[in-house]
């Protein structure tokens, strides 16, 4: 039970920090809250005294349950497979800038992750993350497992050269019991190493600024946990991610989000400075492209002094803007003027970096 939990406590730890529902996908047989053997109906907690994961402060969606719950549907949503969203299933929608995050919480074998009626094998998931490196899938993948064996989904089987990097609760070969003995209308007591190590890593991840705290952190931090010194935590693949900040991982798509809201007021207090222009029609206008001269200049004065558009390519979808402006011009002197109050105004407002939006 112990398991599902985390997952939900993992859930609010990510939603917290500022990630919003529609870029995380939650895999859960969510049978917990209304288990039998569950003394509290409806509320799911993952540690003595604590709070209702299950519904707070986020109530945890369901993207795939019950039977849903399997390895292919696992390794199908971290590819993409458009099979299985052309069934309405979520799956992750990424690119070669985009940074992956995985946690799965699970009873561990030698080279297995169980689910609820099968088996996930390790050659299979390497594979995967084989795959979706070769398809540009990532530029950089984390993955956190907490099971019993969980080294041994790794070490031997994770290239080092695809950018990915895994932390295991337990070396390939370490079975464990972990003692938290807590109120006996839980009847809890003794539960595997893997759920100590995922207790402890979400209970890291509330506590610490995310800024500074880098994922080798977190890895020293289990490591060194002298009450669990039955479990010994593993890294695998590209042990050069391990130096970067957990905030990468964690709230880097909710910065990415606040850059576009950014250059979306940036533009639209740059339409409304301008002369003689419908801001209405050339925010949300679909006008036929005839002025080139003018459309040129603008999209090139915006690169050059505002967003590159190869760093920032959300700005592509807001060239539009510019054919709306262009096609309202009365007289050649006014498209001087647009490339003119957009130099200014960029030069005012924007801080021109190499982050992509």
């Amino acid at each position: 039970m112990f398991d599902l939990a985390d997952v939900y406590h993992a859930y609010q730890v990510i939603r917290t920090h500022g990630i919003p529902d529609e870029n995380i996908i939650v895999m859960h047989y969510d049978d917990l809250a209304d288990h039998k053997s569950n003394p509290t109906p409806g509320i799911v907690v993952n540690k003595i005294n604590g709070t209702d994961v299950y519904k707070t402060p986020y109530q945890v969606p369901k993207h795939y349950t019950k039977a849903d719950v399997t390895p292919e549907n696992f390794l199908a949503l971290l590819r993409g497979d458009e099979e299985l969203e052309k069934k309405g299933k979520k799956v992750v929608k990424s690119g070669p800038n985009d940074r992956i995050f995985v946690y799965l919480d699970d009873h561990g074998g030698h080279e297995t992750v169980a689910f609820p009626s099968s088996v996930l094998h390790a050659k299979d998931l390497n594979d995967n993350l084989k795959a979706m490196h070769k398809d540009n899938k990532y530029k950089e993948l984390v993955f956190y497992l907490a099971a019993c064996y969980a080294g041994s989904m790794f070490y031997k089987d994770l290239p080092a050269d695809i950018n990915a990097y895994a932390l295991a609760g337990t070396r390939p070969d370490e079975l464990g019991w972990f003692s938290n003995c807590g109120p006996s209308k839980y009847n809890t007591c003794l539960y595997d190493l893997a759920v100590a190590f995922a207790i402890m890593w979400l209970n890291d991840t509330d506590s610490h600024d995310l800024n500074k705290e880098v994922l080798n952190d977190q890895y020293e931090y289990l490591k060194s946990r002298g009450d669990i010194e039955n479990q010994h935590a593993q890294q695998y693949g590209d042990l050069t991610i391990a130096k970067e900040h957990v905030i990468k991982y964690v709230d880097e798509l909710n910065s990415l989000l606040n850059g576009r809201k950014l250059m979306d007021k940036q533009i639209e207090e740059y339409v409304n400075e301008l002369p003689a222009i419908d801001a209405n029609i050339a925010l949300n206008g679909k006008l036929e492209l005839n002025n080139r001269d003018c459309y040129r200049k603008l999209v090139d004065t915006f690169n050059d002094n505002c967003y590159t558009f190869g760093q920032n390519t959300y700005g592509i979808q807001k060239q539009h803007i510019f054919v709306n402006i262009c096609e309202q011009m009365r007289d050649s002197s006014d498209a001087d003027i647009a490339v003119n109050r957009l130099i200014q105004h960029c030069d005012r407002n924007v801080m021109k970096t190499n982050n992509i939006i």
